[in-house]
């Protein structure tokens, strides 16, 4: 059956301002690019072609640019113009799938490592886990016989497992997920006032005897705040190995500077004698004689003679003395 990768991120990104004031939180930069471009490319080295991206804050932005990043995907987006939980958001691109195809469903904020090509074999709806030092923060999978799941627990306040749901899953039919999410709206099957994935899986797990089984991912980096921003673009930098501790794009300026570990600088950024540890510059910023560290910078954003740790939106300038 044809696989489409859903791909909900609608988000305002509240916890991510100022950066997020003028830009979605999908298309932060994290190593080099945008966050929802790592979450494409995976998902394309897979062999996946066919993308349904659920936007709404800034949606024309966000669809904009990556229309012009992958020409050759077929690409659609479907707006959620109320933000009335993650499963309305997947609900609402029920049109966009037909009734044979098959949904690899990722969160517009995990971006991950697996093999999300045997997952992509399986006959059977697949939740992606991975293993978490403190399960008591996630939604956790209860464990049954091999590799299937008996229960999803959000936030067990009591071990269930370290099993933790980050957003990676695959459904090898998404007429019964949508059935599941049809059951959930039209019932207003709501946790904490929305309307929840994890009600859907779990009603076809308890409700519909749906046999669920789970796969380890090898990587789990959340890039839901701004902290976690950094942390995930130092993650996937050491990942990449010795000698590419830092992402410059090819056109970025940076002259008489050192970039040092986990610097991440985007196309036409002037970066002039400066001095960077593990800091994020958006596209065309300008900085120059700063010493920056653990830092983040927006788009076209102007920063002069600053030192220390700042975070600053598109098209600030800051000038020191």
């Amino acid at each position: 059956m044809p696989v489409k990768c859903l791909i909900p991120a609608a988000g305002k990104g509240t916890r991510m301002r100022p950066l997020t004031h003028t830009l979605p939180k999908a298309m932060l930069p994290v190593a080099g690019k945008p966050s929802i471009y790592h979450i494409i490319d995976r998902a394309a080295k897979a062999g996946v072609e066919d993308f349904v991206i659920i936007t709404g804050y800034l949606r024309e932005l966000m669809e904009s640019e990556i229309l012009a990043a992958y020409p050759k995907l077929k690409i659609q987006f479907v707006e959620q113009k109320e933000q009335l939980g993650l499963g309305h958001a997947i609900y609402m691109a029920r049109d966009k799938f037909a009734a044979g195809d098959s949904m690899l469903l990722i969160y517009g904020d995990t971006l991950f490592e697996g093999d999300i090509e045997t997952m992509m074999k399986s006959a059977t709806p697949v939740i992606g886990v991975f293993e978490v030092p403190d399960p008591k923060r996630f939604g956790v999978i209860e464990k049954g016989e091999g590799q299937t799941i008996t229960n999803l627990v959000e936030k067990p306040e009591k071990f269930v497992s370290n099993l933790a749901i980050p957003g990676v899953n695959y459904f090898p039919s998404s007429a019964e997920l949508f059935a599941a999410l049809e059951h959930i709206v039209s019932n207003n099957i709501r946790t904490k006032n929305e309307y929840q994935a994890t009600d859907a899986f779990q009603y076809m797990l308890k409700e519909k005897k749906t046999v669920f089984t789970w796969q380890i991912l090898t990587a789990w980096d959340d890039a839901g705040t701004l902290e976690a921003i950094l942390d995930t673009n130092k993650i996937i930098l050491d990942r990449r190995g010795a000698g590419k501790m830092s992402a410059i794009a090819a056109d970025a300026k940076i002259v008489n500077s050192q970039l040092q570990q986990y610097a991440s600088v985007s196309e036409g950024a002037h970066i002039e004698n400066s001095t960077l540890i593990n800091c994020i510059v958006d596209r065309g910023s300008v900085i120059k004689n700063c010493k920056l560290e653990n830092s983040l910078v927006g788009r076209n954003a102007v920063l002069e003679n600053i030192s220390g740790t700042i975070v600053v939106g598109d098209d600030t300038q800051v000038r020191g003395r």
